[in-house]
């Protein structure tokens, strides 16, 4: 059997990338996007142009587009994904979608006898930077059978692949993560302005901690790298903290998550 053909759906900050590393890794690649100039980019790559989500559908597909909106349109519309999937094809979105997302769509693929994972990339840095070099990790939930089918694609595209159980596994995992990150970017904001405030160099802060061993060293230290980083968009955490917060009511949350909705409401005066 020959190697699996491939679509990509999304060709943004991480499809963009993503699309390229698997053309130079030799798998067959169909694509699509709303904008026809990225299209371009990755034919000139060497990857065949889509006319339609349903039209980019191949052995597998994956969906990178930004949030859930965006995959309902693209997997349910006209021209979808799923109007185009046969038996047997495989479906993986590893856009910035919620839990409750993945779980529908893993519902309605499984029905019309095709395989499903939901997964999330986890990098360093930007996606222009980590995803052509394969630094990054991939978290996938979904049956195991579905997942061991795509291995392939996977480990061309990620130098750690990590497997769940449920496809909505990982959206959880990567939404919480941007929790814990967000919160402790603002409070070091905060110790930062303090100290300046008393003419107090806040390098001097993170050289203290690193000398007592601190496990808190490691974040400070890639606090202070980001003014030299292109990656993590305020418009990206923004939305997974609102996610956070939507989903905490039904979970049964004490307090909707109080110290998260501070940062979502700091995140707001920000993007105002």
């Amino acid at each position: 059997m020959g190697q699996q053909s491939i679509g990509l759906i999304g060709l943004g900050n991480a499809g963009g990338p993503i699309g390229e590393r698997l053309v130079k890794k030799g798998f067959k690649l169909k694509a699509y996007d709303l904008n026809d100039k990225a299209i371009e980019a990755l034919v000139k790559v060497g990857a065949t142009a889509a006319t339609s989500p349903g039209d980019a559908v191949s052995d597998v597909t994956f969906m990178a587009v930004p949030g859930s909106i965006e995959v309902r349109q693209a997997a349910f519309g006209p021209k979808g994904v799923l109007e185009a999937m046969k038996p047997g094809q495989i479906l993986i979105d590893i856009s910035g979608t919620d839990p409750q997302c993945a779980e529908e769509l893993q519902e309605k693929v499984i029905a019309k006898g095709c395989g499903f994972l939901g997964g999330t990339i986890h990098a360093d840095s930007a996606p222009a930077a980590t995803i052509p070099k394969g630094l990054l990790s991939l978290v996938m939930g979904g049956d195991r059978a579905t997942f061991d089918k795509c291995t392939g694609p996977l480990k061309a595209l990620a130098q750690t692949v990590i497997y769940v159980p449920e496809p909505n596994i990982p959206k959880a995992i990567k939404i919480a993560v941007i929790m814990l990150a967000t919160a402790n970017t603002i409070m070091l904001a905060e110790i930062c302005s303090w100290l300046e405030a008393q003419n107090i160099d806040p390098k001097l802060f993170l050289r203290v901690q690193q000398i007592n061993g601190s496990d808190g060293a490691g974040r400070i230290e890639h606090f202070f790298k980001r003014e030299k980083s292109y990656g993590g968009a305020l418009s990206n955490s923004y939305k997974d903290l609102h996610q956070a917060l939507q989903t905490a009511p039904d979970l049964g949350v004490p307090l909707s998550l109080p110290f998260t909705a501070l940062a979502h409401q700091i995140q707001e005066m920000g993007r105002t």
